[in-house]
């Protein structure tokens, strides 16, 4: 899967990622860019090497009589409660159909996918919703080939990551591995303008709100894209 990738997560965002803090949605697709972009995979080694160095040397406030005291309780609540551990039986989905079209899924949603809900289509757009919790919500998007997402606003935040295919909005085109975060300070309309379908993965914090002519009328259907 390799890509020309050029819009990468922050380097902030890269760190709460390495350091457990993002919801799981956000951490699930800065995880899929990492499968695309080798870039933000070093990256992402050198601030986990920085954050192990730094705890390694962070002083311990407890005196050592205290630290194996400590130790000594963990060690003995985790052979009372230890449970053998079961392998996951999601099973493994390396492709993906929709609309017709097969596609190639990144390590990181290959399991995830199975447990996605049932394909939602309105014109040559399709959503399939994936778990998740609140607020943010995290969705599969098809654009069919020369198809078009209403023009929109954000009440969140909106992070799209293209999977397959391309995309261009008033802003730039995208390919596989790039990352757009829009904000409701953003307007635009995706486009998917090949003769290829488009497969992208959002999460959303908020539903979208159309702007224009006959569109806004979609609004009360807000929840197909959310």
């Amino acid at each position: 899967m390799g890509n020309s990738v050029k819009h990468h997560p922050s380097l902030s965002l890269l760190e709460q990622f390495c350091d457990g803090s993002l919801t799981p949605e956000v951490a699930l697709l800065v995880a899929t860019h990492l499968d695309f972009c080798p870039h933000c995979q070093r990256l992402s080694k050198d601030i986990e090497a920085d954050l192990a160095c730094s705890f390694a040397a962070a002083p311990v406030a407890a005196s050592q009589d205290d630290w194996l005291s400590m130790m000594q309780q963990v060690l003995a609540e985790a052979e009372t409660t230890a449970k053998p551990v079961t392998p996951s039986t999601d099973p493994v989905v390396t492709n993906l159909e929709v609309g017709g079209h097969q596609f190639e899924l990144p390590r990181a949603l290959q399991r995830l996918s199975s447990k996605r809900s049932k394909w939602l289509t309105l014109g040559g757009i399709a959503t399939a919703r994936l778990p998740s919790g609140e607020p943010h919500h995290i969705s599969l998007l098809f654009i069919d080939k020369n198809t078009a997402v209403p023009q929109h606003t954000h009440r969140g935040l909106e992070m799209t990551l293209v999977l397959a295919g391309e995309m261009v909005d008033e802003q730039g085109r995208y390919v596989p591995g790039d990352l757009i975060i829009n904000t409701p300070d953003d307007t635009h309309t995706p486009r998917n303008v090949s003769d290829d379908p488009c497969l992208c993965l959002s999460v959303l914090s908020a539903p979208l709100q159309f702007k224009q002519g006959m569109t806004r009328l979609l609004n009360p259907l807000q929840r197909f894209f959310y």
